[in-house]
């Protein structure tokens, strides 16, 4: 580390990009960006959904271009190397060597978990066993790390059991402990509660005290913008230095919760003393919960990060049995999950949604209409994850939506999305509401959950 710090002057990475495009894509998605990265600082790249920022995280990270198939004319300068990329020469990237020096936490954080071990402690120690860091260092660093960033709580659970946001934090510490000159995070703060939030953020402002640059890809810079060395706006595929009327802070002012739903509305769904398990654990995910739902309500879940929001929705969803209690519910349910890659499995979007519908049901109508309320339309011959970050999410809604749910249920639904996406998320729980439907939501999005709930359930961790 005293080698980073001696060296603040000097760039770790450097992109002199003229132009990249994916393979037989008619049009390079960026051009004419010059990035410069040197230890300690923190670099902050910001821009709507679609806009490339994930396209320049894989490209600073060795992961793109992919050899023989995308265009990159420029130049990348890695740890004083300067290596040349033209549309008639594409040299091999060592993948394990790039990742020495830079290494990525996608937006989707659990693919960046390996999915094989069986505790966060083997996960945490997985990249220093390749690295033949000698046993008793490893588990030293190991448990340095968990007391450091307090998740010593977590060791020894298994890595499939964490919450979304704790899988997040899970992940930023497996990439960390491997030490690398650069870090490359997409949406680091997405899905997590205040405390995790606030936890993340210490281990940045930690990790960059010992010399280590992070580069931050978000959609807001709000959380960002006070420590930032480098603030940047990527928009029309090139980076510009940021506005500050672009700073997109959408605080709550003059936010008012809604008023709560008649009561003497229809009971749609009502949970009395229930009590939910997970195979294997030795305490309840969720204790003792009582919950009722009325026909037109939206209803909120709010809580920590592990507190059980995600475990509730998946029992009224029926994929998980209540241990004890009763349940009742009225009508039909619908699930978005909190991680989109888990709901999408087709070829192309009209594929996605329209599965499992038969031709002649009454429901294959709705296709067209789902498509064109949620703006996806013209991608309905478009595989999924070619979409960007905000329009795979609302196809992910898109596949719960089209057989009208009479409770739908959303994990998590502001992750990912643009301005424009949440707006179409909003008219689409007024539109459940309307039909005398009913909602339920986990979130951290305080802002947003204010602004749709009726009331809010706070879970006890």
């Amino acid at each position: 580390m005293d080698k980073k710090l001696s060296h603040q002057n000097t760039s770790v990475l450097g992109l002199e990009l003229s132009a990249f495009s994916y393979l037989d894509a008619p049009a390079s998605v960026l051009r004419d960006i010059q990035v410069e990265v040197r230890p300690g600082t923190l670099t902050v790249i910001s821009g709507h959904s679609g806009s490339g920022k994930s396209t320049l995280g894989f490209i600073l990270a060795g992961l793109l271009p992919r050899y023989g198939m995308d265009q990159l004319s420029g130049a990348i300068v890695i740890d004083g190397t300067r290596i040349e990329f033209s549309s008639s020469s594409t040299p091999h990237i060592d993948i394990a060597q790039w990742a020495q020096h830079v290494g990525m936490l996608p937006q989707d954080a659990g693919h960046y978990l390996s999915g094989i071990r069986g505790t966060v402690a083997e996960e945490l120690a997985f990249c220093l066993e390749n690295d033949g860091v000698p046993r008793a260092q490893m588990h030293q660093r190991v448990a340095e790390l968990a007391q450091r960033l307090r998740l010593g709580h977590l060791l020894k659970r298994h890595p499939q059991q964490l919450s979304g946001g704790q899988e997040r934090i899970v992940a930023l510490a497996a990439l960390a402990i491997s030490e690398p000159d650069v870090l490359v995070i997409d949406e680091p703060l997405a899905g997590l509660d205040q405390q995790a939030a606030k936890l993340v953020l210490e281990m940045a402002a930690l990790l960059r005290a010992q010399g280590t640059a992070l580069v931050i890809l978000a959609d807001s810079i709000r959380f960002w913008a006070q420590e930032a060395d480098a603030l940047w706006w990527l928009d029309e595929g090139t980076l510009k230095p940021h506005a500050s009327e672009l700073l997109g802070d959408h605080e709550s002012a003059g936010a008012k919760p809604r008023r709560p739903a008649p009561s003497d509305s229809p009971l749609v769904l009502s949970m009395d003393s229930i009590r939910l398990s997970y195979p294997g654990s030795d305490k309840p995910a969720v204790p003792d919960l009582d919950l009722q739902l009325r026909s037109g309500e939206c209803l909120g879940l709010s809580g920590a990060n592990g507190s059980g929001k995600t475990t509730v929705l998946k029992a009224i969803a029926g994929l998980l049995r209540p241990a004890s209690g009763t349940m009742s519910l009225t009508g039909t349910t619908g699930l978005l999950l909190q991680n989109s890659s888990d709901q999408l499995f087709e070829r192309t979007v009209l594929r996605e949604v329209s599965f499992g519908i038969p031709k002649k049901s009454s429901l294959h109508q709705r296709i067209a209409e789902v498509l064109a309320q949620l703006g996806l339309e013209s991608y309905a011959q478009t595989h999924p994850y070619e979409l960007p970050a905000s329009a795979r999410r609302l196809l992910a809604l898109a596949t719960v939506m089209v057989r009208e749910p009479k409770i739908l249920l959303l994990d998590e639904p502001t992750e990912g999305l643009d301005e424009l996406g949440e707006a179409k998320l909003r008219a689409i729980i007024a539109a459940v509401l309307a039909r005398g439907g009913a909602v339920i939501l986990s979130t951290h999005d305080e802002e947003f959950m204010h602004s749709v709930a009726h009331r809010v359930h706070h879970m006890n961790q």
